[in-house]
């Protein structure tokens, strides 16, 4: 079973390997393709990418419905087309969020993003989730 626990800033290095990565097939496509192949193959390269980089994050994060509490994971397609929002704790602290229907409850909610961690590294972190 899989375990989640709240990202923290120190979540930013997962994030920036991501984004490299996405962003040197960005340039391939620009760069490389473009001018060999034209702008179909570019396309398809940055569509590729992209659901790539969605993809990486999909495996490594869940959400938490706002009206139970409990969190799920959504497929890549879900994750690819559905629209990221921000909001603001009262600390003044943002998070990041999802409108999603809870397989749990069936209820739509704001569902805030959560981290998947192993067995291991959830050992003793106090921030566990269901």
């Amino acid at each position: 079973m899989a375990r989640y626990v709240e990202r923290n800033q120190y979540d930013w290095f997962s994030t920036i390997w991501k984004l490299a990565i996405f962003v040197a097939i960005l340039l391939l496509a620009v760069f490389v393709v473009y001018p060999w192949r034209g702008f179909l193959p570019m396309a398809i390269l940055i569509l590729a990418g992209l659901w790539m980089y969605i993809s990486l994050v999909s495996r490594t994060s869940g959400y938490v419905c706002g009206k139970c509490g409990k969190a799920f994971q959504v497929p890549t397609t879900v994750n690819f087309f559905t629209q990221s929002a921000v909001g603001k704790n009262p600390d003044g602290t943002y998070y990041s969020y999802k409108n999603l229907t809870c397989p749990h409850c069936g209820k739509q909610s704001k569902a805030r993003l959560v981290k998947r961690v192993g067995a291991r590294e959830a050992k003793g972190s106090g921030k566990l989730l269901r």
